[in-house]
């Protein structure tokens, strides 16, 4: 790719970081870790919210994640089975990892088990920002 940067320039091949395949390949922690990484830290200075997402079908045993905004950065952390008990969070999302997908895609939560405050979703997706697909890798 930096070759071919090089000669053609930056930007003459984008990655499609969301094609269906990349995103079943990645576990549910690489996920969000792209949605952290596309934070826009000073809009979501001001903004605190916590969602638990409890992913049915990545172990015998849900796996609950712990998504959390405050000063404008998103943070996560895992509880797998036996794992001590948590405050209870503002959302929580009972689902699967292809529904998952589908929320990160901006299709909604449909059909999927929520409780609290459905809100919190749309105002965490309202700080996110586009990722540029076309970055130059070697070439300033």
């Amino acid at each position: 790719m930096g070759a071919k940067e090089l000669e053609e320039g930056a930007g003459t091949l984008a990655l499609d970081s969301a094609s269906p395949e990349m995103a079943m390949a990645l576990t549910v922690e690489q996920l969000i870790d792209s949605l952290a990484v596309r934070v826009d830290g000073p809009r979501a200075w001001d903004m605190e919210l916590v969602i638990d997402l409890v992913v049915t079908d990545s172990a015998a045993t849900p796996v609950r994640h712990r998504l959390t905004l405050h000063n404008g950065a998103l943070t996560h952390r895992t509880a797998g089975p036996g794992a001590g008990s948590w405050a209870p969070a503002g959302l929580t999302l009972t689902l699967s990892k292809p529904q998952l997908l589908s929320v990160l895609a901006g299709e909604g939560p449909a059909g999927i088990e929520q409780s609290g405050d459905a809100s919190l979703l749309g105002e965490l997706v309202s700080v996110l920002t586009e990722p540029d697909r076309s970055f130059p890798i070697v070439t300033p």
